[in-house]
């Protein structure tokens, strides 16, 4: 696809760090999606809590979801919790066909926002 992935890194209460996507996660952009999770993952200190925003990923392919569950099991490896939050319809059509929406702590701080999502 050839699009950009933007990863912010969003201020967050003590022991959490939040990176909010943007953009799409394909294959050619899935390596800075692993980078910056890993980055995150290994700061020092650890945080308690990594939470990945999803509320303005467009689109989020294989490649993508492969990182986010590869992340997710660093971190509960390393005792570190990882939530994603306000999916776009897009990634909560994904994971819920590919059926990670079982794996996955998924929060949804303003539902009414969602009109597409059981979130």
């Amino acid at each position: 696809m050839g699009t950009d992935l933007r990863v912010t890194r969003r201020p967050a209460p003590p022991g959490v760090c939040t990176l909010a996507l943007a953009g799409q996660v394909d294959m050619e952009t899935s390596d800075a999606l692993a980078r910056a999770l890993a980055r995150a993952l290994t700061e020092d200190p650890a945080p308690e809590l990594l939470e990945v925003d999803c509320a303005a990923l467009d689109f989020c392919g294989s490649a993508g979801l492969n990182e986010l569950l590869r992340a997710r099991q660093v971190a509960l490896a390393a005792g570190i919790a990882f939530r994603l939050t306000s999916p776009s319809p897009q990634v909560r059509r994904l994971l819920e066909v590919t059926e990670a929406d079982t794996v996955f702590d998924i929060h949804c701080p303003d539902p009414g926002r969602f009109q597409d999502t059981a979130c």
